[in-house]
């Protein structure tokens, strides 16, 4: 492992999505999640500032291994950038902060969705734990710097494929201004093939629950008038598993917790524990 970014949940351990009606709706009609361009999120800095950490923790390093190994390291997360798209969906350690509702659930009038985590990561998910503390992100990055040196010294082949997923996890580096989202980050590469005279998102799809699978089809949305890929997961393996384990109602939302528990059992999502948020706001 380069770093130690990868979260790997305990047993009955839960991550929470926090969304507005509409996506609540969606997500437990269709039973699928939508992954987004993470260009195209909220926080759409944050590639900027894992790579920003990266400069910082390699200038600590070119007296020790030279400018030319972190070139060629600089050269393999850029070109891992040209070949693919990285999708993601967010989740929260955290099932009731404030700051949340009033960000991702409509001000509060939202709807919060507990997944079982280990059920949910049969998705074809890299997961990703956030971290904030950026003097522990430079520290993280010089260690994953010191691996990929001593990888290439020893002739080790999957140097340049280990290069490539520590580009991606960089993502996983968020400016501390955030820290209060406790975020677990799922996310899906999809890849940039050649098209004619132009290039094409194609999902090549992986382990799905344990078997291998096709990608999925890559769709668009406009948002904010750009069309935006993303692509959906069945979250269910196809009608075998229930990982929506919680729900909980906004603290701004009047909808009784009866309402949604028959909602969720007519629409075959069963035995969900349904609540309210305790946070003071309306």
């Amino acid at each position: 492992m380069i770093f130690s970014r990868v979260y790997v949940p305990t047993d009955d351990e839960k991550i929470y999505h926090y969304c507005d009606a509409n996506a609540f709706y969606s997500i437990c009609t269709n039973k699928k999640l939508w992954f987004n361009d993470l260009f195209s999120m909220n926080d759409y800095m944050e590639l900027h500032w894992g790579y920003s950490i990266w400069e910082q923790a390699a200038s600590k390093r070119i007296d020790t291994y030279g400018k030319d190994f972190l070139d060629e390291i600089d050269k393999v997360i850029h070109y891992s950038g040209i070949q693919g798209l990285l999708l993601a969906n967010c989740f929260s350690t955290d099932k009731d902060v404030l700051s949340q509702w009033r960000a991702y659930a409509n001000d509060g009038k939202g709807y919060v969705i507990g997944f079982d985590a280990k059920q949910l990561l049969g998705l074809p998910v890299r997961a990703l734990k956030v971290l904030y503390n950026e003097e522990e992100q430079i520290k993280e990055t010089i260690a994953a710097i010191d691996v990929l040196y001593q990888m290439k010294k020893d002739g080790i082949k999957e140097y340049k494929e280990c290069c490539s997923v520590f580009g991606y996890d960089i993502s996983s580096f968020k400016n501390p201004a955030f820290s209060e989202e406790k975020e677990i980050r799922l996310i899906h590469l999809l890849t940039l093939k050649k098209s004619n005279r132009f290039l094409k998102l194609v999902d090549e799809g992986g382990q799905y629950f344990g078997t291998e699978r096709y990608g999925e089809e890559v769709k668009f949305r406009i948002k904010q008038d750009i069309p935006t890929p993303y692509v959906e997961f069945d979250f269910t393996n196809d009608g075998k598993i229930n990982p929506i384990k919680e729900v909980v109602i906004g603290p701004r939302n009047d909808i009784k917790t009866t309402a949604i528990s028959i909602f969720l059992e007519t629409s075959g999502i069963e035995n969900v524990n349904v609540l309210r948020s305790t946070a003071s706001y309306r």
